[in-house]
């Protein structure tokens, strides 16, 4: 009789062993699984977090000499453009960016420079000529949708003298 009672016990003993090491491995399962499900929701919450890193729109890099603008690129795609504008040239410049409706024909004149307040231009942004001196680099960063754009120095005299270039967003 204590013989069984043991040896009942020792069964026991065996089955509450094994039902407690499954249940421990199911424990470690889901644990695995959660740190498995942890570890990949970082990689999918940082991959936003990359692409505020890298630059959202496009860089133009402009170089101002006189009577003339040299561009990195004459296109861009729509969105946010960055104009970084270095003055290369002896005299100090302006960089304005307008709208432009208009064909080259037709460009209004006032003055000696075009008329930035006709209809079919429209001025989006501009770098003054007291931050554009000589040697000076500054940027201009613009939201900008498809379209033509010009892209002048309309100091008197400089506009006439072929300071303008057109600009194409997509």
């Amino acid at each position: 009789m204590k013989t069984d009672i043991i040896l009942n016990s020792l069964t026991l003993c065996v089955v509450l062993s094994s039902l407690t090491a499954c249940s421990n491995n199911k424990t470690a399962q889901s644990s695995s699984l959660n740190q498995e499900t942890t570890q990949a929701a970082p990689s999918a919450i940082s991959s936003p977090a990359k692409s505020q890193e890298t630059p959202k729109g496009t860089k133009i890099n402009v170089t101002a000499k006189e009577m003339v603008f040299q561009l990195s690129s004459a296109t861009a795609p729509a969105g946010l453009v960055e104009f970084v504008v270095k003055n290369e040239g002896k005299k100090p410049h302006e960089f304005v960016v307008l709208k432009n409706d208009l064909t080259d024909k037709k460009l209004p004149l006032k003055g000696g420079s075009l008329d930035e307040d006709a209809k079919g231009l429209k001025n989006l942004g501009e770098i003054s000529e007291s931050k554009l001196t000589s040697g000076a680099t500054q940027t201009l960063q613009l939201n900008l949708t498809p379209g033509r754009y010009l892209l002048v120095c309309n100091l008197p005299g400089h506009f006439q003298a072929g300071m303008k270039t057109e600009f194409i967003v997509k």
